[in-house]
């Protein structure tokens, strides 16, 4: 007779107990991508229990297409309304196509700048950016929310730093906290977050 043990964490190919594939690492956490990535792991403390992590490693082309199309769709009704626009010398031509196309460019960026990491811990919060610099932040040392206008996301403050979530990693971030606060008595207005988004 053998004994074969059942992994509550499925892989793509729909085994089971490898390592690929979505992990969940702590009752109440949201299921994290698999295994830490060594490059992140060395960012956890000795003994620290890793709850839930993921990135955002991509650029998300839907938003920067979004703006671009409704650039296009603007200048195609300029054409139709003001035929003669497209007469004029491309040196005075190109300013107001710039002008058109500049928001895509900016969320371009806003995508870029938002390529990051995010961990939760028993203890803590760390957010990874996409060069390797970490940003660390203990769970009971949280005492501001605030939105970030520029990137989109959240920022989350405390007196011994920072740390950026992104929009992408804002639901699971807020479960994993959960998961780790459940219980936990909280003095009230402990903690200036008028975005109620801390758990």
């Amino acid at each position: 007779m053998t004994l074969q043990l059942v992994s509550s964490n499925p892989t793509p190919d729909g085994g089971s107990g490898g390592p690929r594939g979505p992990r969940i690492l702590a009752p109440g956490a949201p299921p994290s991508p698999g295994p830490v990535p060594n490059d992140l792991a060395r960012h956890l403390v000795f003994g620290e229990a890793l709850v839930w992590w993921d990135e955002k490693d991509r650029t998300h082309v839907g938003p920067v297409a979004l703006v671009f199309v409704a650039a296009l769709a603007i200048l195609g009704f300029v054409s139709v309304l003001a035929p003669h626009f497209w007469l004029q010398p491309w040196r005075e031509l190109w300013k107001p196509i710039a002008a058109l196309l500049s928001p895509a460019a900016l969320v371009l960026l806003r995508e870029r700048a938002n390529q990051r990491a995010v961990l939760v811990t028993d203890a803590g919060i760390i957010g990874v950016d996409r060069h390797g610099h970490a940003e660390r932040l203990p769970l009971e040392a949280i005492t501001a929310v605030r939105r970030d206008v520029l990137r989109g996301g959240l920022v989350l403050e405390g007196k011994r730093g920072r740390v950026r979530v992104p929009p992408s990693l804002l639901d699971d971030a807020r479960q994993a906290i959960a998961s780790q606060r459940r219980g936990r008595v909280r003095a009230p207005g402990s903690i200036d977050d008028p975005t109620r988004w801390l758990p």
